[in-house]
């Protein structure tokens, strides 16, 4: 498989395939008049390459984007067996501005959002369980709605999360009060609202107005749970609470695969101190004040 096929295969737009491939093209001519085969790269020559393109001119957010770049390359490298480790792994520019950051909820705090939830009539019986695979196993939104009544391992513990077009498939344990929660919601709620609503379908929640209304049913609930709690912004900021809680418990591969994050850069991208180790040769390229 070659670079652009790998590309391909992320799933980046043609537009985006061109630029990466370019920019590493610039990358390895560079690479080469500093008689260093690309292969041979490290984590300094990287740095160095950082600083040539920034003595020409070029603006902080346009090489962080060629070192994404450059990371997708080695990325390629490595799956071909050519290399071991990304000499980008880590580098991180300094002076980019960010996207505000979310609040992140520590597990009582999300343990809190769920207790707070109510509601006993069918629909809230069902939002709660969907609400306790937000804040537990760190669901997305887009996955809840794809989940079947087969994926519920209630038995076991467990709740299957099939794979998408931008995520893996992983089997996630449930806290012991959402076992509970679901034999109920499967046993009693849910066929309820089958009847109620003259449905038949696999999908594990259903609407109880029919259709294809359960999205609108979510927002109902994320808007709930908002007035609850201020601190609360949407979906991606509970979930992104839920990963941060298992990075202190676990190691990155695992967490990788609970998050069902297709690639470890995604992982990491939520490890706040990544950048201690680093700090020094990263101040040095770009220092602060």
């Amino acid at each position: 498989m070659n670079f652009n096929q790998y590309l391909k295969k992320l799933g980046l737009s043609r537009n985006s395939i061109a630029s990466c491939e370019a920019a590493v093209k610039l990358f390895v001519n560079w690479m080469k008049k500093q008689s260093i085969e690309p292969e041979q790269g490290s984590y300094a020559d990287v740095l160095a390459y950082m600083k040539y393109c920034q003595k020409n001119g070029t603006t902080q957010r346009t090489i962080q984007n060629y070192v994404n770049m450059i990371r997708h390359y080695y990325d390629h490298l490595i799956e071909q067996k050519q290399m071991e480790i990304n000499p980008t792994k880590g580098i991180k520019i300094q002076g980019v501005k960010r996207k505000s950051l979310y609040h992140i909820f520590k597990p009582e705090e999300l343990h809190a959002i769920y207790n707070s939830y109510q509601d006993e009539t069918l629909k809230g019986k069902r939002n709660k369980v969907m609400l306790g695979l937000i804040v537990y196993q760190g669901v997305k939104t887009e996955e809840l709605m794809r989940l079947e009544l087969k994926d519920v391992k209630i038995k076991e513990g467990k709740i299957e999360i099939p794979g998408g077009l931008r995520s893996e498939a992983r089997i996630l344990p449930l806290e012991s009060h959402q076992v509970l929660d679901f034999y109920d919601y499967v046993s009693n709620t849910r066929k309820e609202i089958l009847s109620q609503s003259k449905q038949q379908t696999d999908k594990l929640f259903v609407s109880i107005e029919g259709g294809n209304s359960l999205d609108s049913c979510m927002n109902r609930l994320l808007f709930w749970v908002r007035r609850k709690n201020k601190l609360v912004v949407n979906a991606k900021q509970l979930r992104a609470s839920v990963i941060v809680k298992w990075l202190k418990m676990y190691n990155l591969r695992k967490v990788q695969y609970m998050a069902g994050h297709r690639y470890i850069s995604a992982t990491e991208a939520y490890r706040q101190n990544e950048m201690e180790g680093l700090a020094e040769e990263v101040n040095q390229f770009h220092p602060l004040g």
